[in-house]
């Protein structure tokens, strides 16, 4: 299948149908104009919003594309997303028929190991299955800091 229409159709439905199945509430913008596909209700009322991709494994590995592609009578275009785009990266992967979760991050991995490296390398690896949930900072961590206090 190549017809990249098709094949977000289908990533976005299998995400649709593995939020859901983990108790999660998605929920569709209104409009397709925007970065991201999804919003999610997470377990603790708070929201996420997500970009769907479609990637074929390869070499047991799977590449996150950091773009948006598309096409008008001005010719080819290309845009990068950036951090305030959207909160996770929602990547379903057809030949292992699975969702996994990325943070949109500056530190976001590029590839996806699904499968062992063959001169058994780990460093640096960024394994799939620690991408299964959407995992996020809690707010008190990332705004914690170190404060004497006079009493």
């Amino acid at each position: 299948m190549h017809h990249t229409k098709v094949k977000a159709d289908i990533g976005v439905a299998k995400c649709i149908a593995d939020l859901v199945g983990k108790g999660y509430v998605p929920c569709m913008p209104l409009s397709e104009h925007q970065p991201y596909d999804i919003v999610v209700v997470l377990d603790d009322g708070s929201v996420a919003k997500l970009q769907v991709k479609y990637a074929t494994l390869k070499n047991g590995v799977i590449e996150i594309k950091f773009r948006t592609s598309w096409a008008d009578k001005h010719g080819s275009h290309t845009r990068h997303y950036s951090e305030s785009d959207f909160d996770f990266y929602a990547i379903y992967c057809p030949e292992k028929d699975i969702v996994l979760y990325v943070p949109n991050t500056q530190d976001s991995p590029k590839i996806i190991r699904f499968e062992k490296t063959l001169n058994n390398q780990g460093k640096h690896v960024k394994w799939a299955n620690d991408y299964h949930v959407i995992k996020r900072e809690s707010s008190e961590t990332i705004r914690h800091t170190s404060v004497r206090m006079k009493t």
